[in-house]
């Protein structure tokens, strides 16, 4: 099936948008969003991107993301088995993002927000 000349004009003007606002070198927003995701309602978005990773074998890829203070970027194939598509969409939203400015800067945002996110985890642990 091919796309309709309505989407590929959108695709277009989606891809012009990113590029002049450059929505794919500013991940600030979008971090933030995906943090506020892992840790908000006692960490149920860390909880939901644990069973996506069993579910599709990528334990030890978050995992050593969490043990890990630099990690390499992972692949947009990651990103979209370890995110369900709304909270993607959401984040993207809460960012100011296109879909696919979003799922571009979540390959490079979303390990180093694991680390954190556990980092948070074993202080908050201590603290109590």
């Amino acid at each position: 099936m091919t796309a309709s000349t309505t989407d590929k004009i959108s695709s277009t003007l989606t891809a012009v948008a990113d590029t002049v606002t450059a929505a794919t070198t500013d991940k600030s927003g979008l971090s933030s969003a995906l943090i506020h995701y892992l840790e908000h309602n006692n960490n149920a978005g860390q909880a939901i991107v644990r069973r996506h990773a069993e579910q599709h074998g990528l334990q030890s890829v978050v995992s050593h993301w969490e043990n890990h203070a630099v990690v390499e970027p992972t692949t947009e194939d990651v990103v979209q088995k370890l995110l369900p598509s709304e909270v993607i969409d959401r984040l993207a939203a809460e960012s100011g993002l296109s879909r696919g400015a979003a799922i571009t800067n979540l390959q490079e945002v979303l390990p180093p927000a694991c680390r954190t996110d556990k980092v948070d985890a074993q202080r908050k642990a201590r603290q109590a």
